[in-house]
C-alpha cells in the first residue's frame, strides 16, 4: 500500500457528512437542460454505499440560502450547484439593483455561500473543501468568478492552481470546479476538452475523499485525521463519562473555591485528559509506524541531493545522495545517536566517518526539510511549546506562569514565571506583583530557547539579577486579563513610567512544563554558593 492510498484510507474514515445544494435537487427531469440536472436518489445511495451521510438541499427562497449557509459551516464537504434559480416572488422585497444581481443566476448564490464560509480568519484557516458541481459548460471562468469574488470580499491567500485551472486553492482551503455528468450519460458533452474534470454520481464518493487526502496527504495530518476519527467514534462514551449525574459532585466542588472560575478550568484539564486517554486506549501512538514512514519516504526522499558541510559545519559545492534505506536507518531507536549517523552515512559518496561525526546534528535537520528550509522545523517547535495554536476570535488570555509579552515602550521581550496559584484569584481591583525573566532577541545562528508565533528567535537570561517585577490591577474573575487593542491583546500595568504607561503585547504561551522548567532553572540560579576556595583545588577540579 502506497503512502496515499493509506492517506486515503485515514480520510475515508474521517470523512463523515458531505452536504449538497441544488435547485433541481427534487425536481423532474428537464429534458431541454439535461445538463443541470440532479439525481438525489442516486447521489445519496451513492455515498451510503461508502458510509456516508450525504444531505440536499433544494433552495426556493433567499432564506433557504442563509440557512444552508449555516448548515454547511458544521458538514466536512460542501458541494454547490453553480446555477441556482429561486423564485424572487415568494423572497423578501428586493431594491431594482438587488434585483439586478440576482436575475444573474449563474453563481450570484454560490459566490455569496463561499464567501460567507470563507470570511472570518479562523474559517481560513480551518481545513475546508468545497465543491463546484455543475451543468455550466465554462468551468475555467467559474473558477477565475470565484477567486475574483474572494478578492473583492478582501479573502486573500486564494489563486488558480497551475496545474488545474478548474481549481482554487488557499494553504488551508480547496475549491473545485467540476462538470455534472447526469448519471455518467454524454460524459463532458457540454465541454468537451474538460472531458477528465467531469464526475458521475458513482464517482463523487471516491473523488471527495481522495480530493480529502490530497490535502492531508502527510504524517502528521494523518495522526491528526486518525486521532480525531477516534475521538468521534468515542464521543458518546465521552458524554457518558461526564455524566449528568455529576452535576451535584461539580457543584459542590465549585461552592467551596474562592474563585468559581477554577471549577470552569479543571473541567478543561479533565476533558483534556479524557481526549488523551482515549488516543492511547486506540493506540494512537503506533499510527506512525515503520512501514508508513518507508513509504513517506518513498514519495518525499527519492533522488534528494543533499549539500556536502565542512568538518566545520559549513557548506560545500559537493553533494550526496540518501537512499530510502539509509534515512528508515536514521529514524530507528539505538543506544548512540552519533554511531547511527556514521552508520548510515559514512559510506556515502563525498562522505566519511569524520565528517559526519561533526556534522550528524546539522545533517538530521538538512536531510529531513522541505522546500521551506526551516520552516517547517520552526513550526513543529510551536507545536511543541506553544500552549495556545488556536485561538477563538474572543479569546481574552489572562496573565500567569509562562505567558511571553513584549513592552510597548522599549521593544523587551519578558517571560511570565508566576506560579499559577498566584495568579488568580485575586480580590477585584487589587494590585498583584508579577514576576518576569527578560528575554533576548537573537539573529538566527545564534542559541534561543523559544520562537514566537511569528518567527522572532528568543534566548532566555538565567541571570538571576535579570529579575522584574511589574504590578497589575486585577479583574473582576480573580486574575489580570489583556484588553483588545485592535488586533493585539495588551496587558497594561498599575505602575506608571515617565512617557506613560508601559503595556504588555502579548504574544504566546508557553505549556506547562516548558514554563515551570524556567523557574526550576531560575530557582537553582538562585541557590549557588559564592565561595572563595585555594584556586590550586578549584582548577584540579576541572
Amino acid at each position: 500500500m502506497s503512502f496515499r492510498d493509506k492517506s486515503n484510507e485515514i480520510a475515508n474514515e474521517f470523512l463523515q457528512t458531505v452536504v449538497f445544494l441544488d435547485d433541481k435537487a427534487y425536481g423532474t427531469t428537464d429534458q431541454a437542460d439535461i445538463n443541470h440536472d440532479f439525481d438525489v436518489k442516486s447521489v445519496v445511495k451513492s455515498f451510503a454505499q461508502n458510509k456516508k451521510v450525504c444531505s440536499v438541499f433544494q433552495p426556493e427562497v433567499e432564506n433557504d440560502i442563509r440557512l444552508f449557509t449555516e448548515i454547511a459551516q458544521k458538514a466536512d464537504v460542501v458541494v454547490l450547484d453553480w446555477r441556482i434559480i429561486i423564485d424572487i416572488e415568494d423572497s423578501e422585497e428586493l431594491d431594482d439593483e438587488e434585483d439586478a444581481v440576482v436575475d444573474d443566476h449563474n453563481g450570484h448564490y454560490t459566490k455569496q455561500i463561499i464567501n460567507k464560509l470563507l470570511e472570518s480568519k479562523s474559517s481560513q484557516n480551518s481545513l475546508k473543501l468545497i465543491v463546484i458541481y455543475t451543468g455550466n459548460p465554462e468551468l475555467q471562468a467559474i473558477a477565475a468568478s470565484i477567486l475574483q469574488s474572494l478578492q473583492g470580499a478582501g479573502i486573500d491567500g486564494f489563486s488558480i492552481n497551475q496545474d488545474d485551472e478548474c481549481s482554487i486553492s488557499s494553504h488551508s482551503c480547496k475549491i473545485l470546479v467540476r462538470a455534472k455528468s447526469n448519471g455518467g450519460h454524454n460524459r463532458g458533452q457540454h465541454a468537451p476538452e474538460l472531458k477528465e474534470k467531469s464526475v458521475t454520481y458513482e464517482e463523487l464518493p471516491e473523488f471527495i475523499n481522495s480530493e480529502f487526502a490530497e490535502m492531508t496527504n502527510g504524517l502528521l495530518s494523518n495522526f491528526a485525521l486518525k486521532a480525531l476519527t477516534a475521538i468521534r467514534e468515542n464521543s458518546f462514551q465521552i458524554i457518558n463519562v461526564f455524566s449528568k449525574n455529576l452535576d451535584y459532585a461539580y457543584l459542590a466542588n465549585q461552592s467551596l473555591l474562592i474563585n468559581t472560575h477554577d471549577a470552569n478550568e479543571l473541567l478543561v484539564d479533565l476533558i483534556g485528559d479524557t481526549f488523551v486517554s482515549i488516543l492511547r486506549a486506540n493506540d494512537a501512538n503506533s499510527l506512525l509506524d515503520t512501514e508508513l514512514i518507508n513509504t513517506w519516504l518513498e514519495d518525499n526522499l527519492q533522488a534528494q541531493e543533499q549539500r556536502k558541510r565542512s568538518n566545520a559545519g559549513q557548506f560545500e559545492d559537493s553533494t550526496f545522495a540518501v537512499p530510502v534505506a539509509s534515512a528508515l536507518d536514521l529514524l530507528s531507536s539505538c543506544n548512540d545517536v552519533q554511531e547511527k549517523f556514521v552508520d548510515a552515512l559514512a559510506d556515502l559518496e563525498n562522505l566519511s566517518r569524520r565528517n559526519v561525526e561533526k556534522n550528524y546534528k546539522a545533517y538530521a535537520f538538512d536531510i529531513f526539510s522541505d522546500s521551506q528550509g526551516n520552516g517547517s522545523h520552526q513550526e513543529y517547535a510551536k507545536l511543541c511549546q506553544h500552549k495556545n495554536l488556536i485561538h477563538s476570535e474572543g479569546y481574552i488570555p489572562f496573565l500567569s506562569l509562562g505567558t511571553v509579552v513584549k513592552s510597548t515602550h522599549d521593544g523587551k521581550y519578558f517571560v511570565c514565571i508566576q506560579q499559577r496559584c498566584d495568579s488568580v484569584r485575586i480580590a477585584n481591583g487589587d494590585i498583584r506583583r508579577f514576576l518576569f525573566i527578560s528575554l533576548d532577541l537573537v539573529e538566527n545562528n545564534k542559541p534561543f530557547d523559544f520562537i514566537t508565533p511569528s518567527g522572532e528567535k528568543l534566548y532566555l537570561n538565567r541571570k538571576t539579577y535579570d529579575l522584574k517585577t511589574i504590578k497589575f490591577l486585577a479583574s473582576d474573575d480573580g486574575s489580570v486579563r489583556a484588553e483588545r487593542d485592535q488586533d493585539t491583546l495588551i496587558f497594561k500595568q498599575f505602575h506608571q513610567v515617565e512617557d506613560g504607561i508601559e503595556s504588555f503585547e502579548y504574544l504566546f504561551e508557553l505549556k506547562e512544563l516548558y514554563a515551570q522548567r524556567i523557574v526550576d532553572d531560575y530557582s537553582s540560579g538562585l541557590s549557588r554558593v559564592g565561595l572563595d576556595e585555594p584556586e590550586w583545588v578549584r582548577l584540579s577540579k576541572r
